[in-house]
């Protein structure tokens, strides 16, 4: 329920363009960014796909982040941040994994549900600064923490009788950190853009255009990944 509510938010937003920036950062068109929204949405109206023994598969809370998390894998292999990405799939699968343990979710499923949507979006951000590898980590992450969870509560811990995957709040906790890492991401540069503007604001004018920036700053250059990245001093790879 909370995760079709945030995606309704999601897809208005996408709607009035208030995203379009954000995605053009990432070679993504608007009207794709809604079609992909739309067809989560309607993914997660299907029931589970069930097999024999008691093993389930959520269309929106398993298939969905799993395709496109492995669609932003792969552009990461043609972009850059490969290293970034293999660390942030992991940072955000343990904090699935220790959410689902600390609170059980066929109990209650909004605490790791929040937790993992609010601090696995922020750590995807801080692993994997460009937006494209921040997603593919925040998508694969859950989708490898749920797994491995899920197998947990099942052969190891014997608390459960059914391997239920990406169910039991994922689909929220993945919409969730997707929108709280892609919010993190741009008020992040525009705290940046600010500061920046107001250092080149303080400087005389020659050193302005020595430096090769005048006073009419364009913020936008701040949110390419590749500025993004130098700003933060980031040189993992």
């Amino acid at each position: 329920m909370i995760g079709m509510i945030l995606l309704a938010v999601l897809a208005a937003l996408i709607f009035f363009g208030a995203t379009s920036h954000f995605f053009s950062e990432m070679g993504v068109a608007n009207w794709v960014a809604f079609l992909v929204v739309f067809g989560v949405a309607l993914a997660a109206v299907f029931p589970p796909l069930r097999f024999y023994g008691g093993v389930s598969f959520s269309y929106a809370g398993f298939f969905a982040p799993l395709l496109i998390g492995l669609f932003m894998f792969f552009s990461v292999l043609k972009s850059g941040g490969i290293l970034r990405t293999l660390a942030g799939i992991p940072a955000v699968a343990g904090i699935v994994l220790a959410a689902r343990i600390s609170f059980p979710p066929f109990t209650n499923s909004i605490p790791s549900m929040l937790i993992i949507g609010l601090v696995g979006g922020v750590a995807a951000f801080l692993v994997g600064r460009s937006r494209i590898a921040m997603l593919a980590s925040v998508l694969l992450g859950i989708v490898l923490g749920d797994v491995i969870a899920t197998l947990l509560f099942r052969y190891v811990l014997g608390t459960a009788t059914i391997l239920p995957f990406g169910q039991y709040g994922i689909f929220d906790a993945f919409v969730l950190g997707v929108l709280v890492a892609g919010f993190t991401t741009e008020m992040v540069g525009m705290i940046a853009g600010a500061m920046h503007r107001q250092r080149v604001s303080t400087m005389p004018v020659a050193t302005a255009i020595e430096a090769g920036k005048d006073n009419a700053f364009n913020p936008d250059t701040l949110y390419e990944d590749e500025d993004f990245d130098e700003y933060f001093n980031d040189d993992i790879d």
